[in-house]
């Protein structure tokens, strides 16, 4: 069963504004501070996000070694109150990096940027995901996709009221997996 995935990094740029589009390109994934890190999804009430059902990807790959990975996120409910602001039926959720997980990806930067240095060629990526899962009716089917690349930033939109229903058909919307 395919499941409803929602992009939150990459993926997202033919609906972003030009500020955003611009304040993302300036972002350097070797250097910027992964403890600023937040994403941060507004979904129906009917949807959730489950526990481990986010993730931070940052990798490179040359030859066949990959360097990095995937970092899970944890919800952050001390960031609630923040500026985002729900349409009637939908609620925020943020997510963030463990302390740990800030080390381990500092630690991917750093073993990325020394082979770069050194001359090495690869391919990088770095992207947001999160799995959605479904506890009740679904009104509004509309999502939108934020992230704060920075302590104290503000939220960039990267997906703005995007209507699933136009990527998925209406089985596989149906079909959404209950949340635990």
């Amino acid at each position: 069963m395919r499941q409803l995935f929602l992009l939150l990094f990459l993926g997202a740029c033919s609906t972003m504004n030009l500020s955003t589009l611009v304040q993302l390109n300036q972002l350097d994934p070797l250097t910027a501070d992964p403890d600023g890190f937040v994403a941060a999804v507004v979904l129906p009430e009917g949807l959730d996000v489950p526990e481990n059902g986010a993730q931070l990807d940052l990798m490179w790959v040359s030859g066949n070694e990959t360097i990095g990975g995937s970092f899970p996120l944890r919800r952050n409910a001390t960031l609630e109150d923040s500026a985002i602001e729900p349409d009637s039926g939908q609620r925020v959720l943020y997510f963030d990096l463990s302390p740990q997980d800030v080390a381990n990806v500092r630690q991917a930067q750093h073993d990325i940027s020394a082979r770069k240095e050194a001359g090495e060629h690869g391919e990088g990526s770095f992207s947001v995901f999160a799995t959605a899962c479904a506890h009740g009716p679904v009104l509004v089917p509309r999502i939108s996709t934020y992230l704060r690349i920075e302590d104290g930033g503000s939220f960039l939109p990267l997906l703005k009221d995007y209507d699933f229903r136009q990527d998925l058909s209406p089985d596989q919307i149906l079909n959404v997996p209950q949340c635990p």
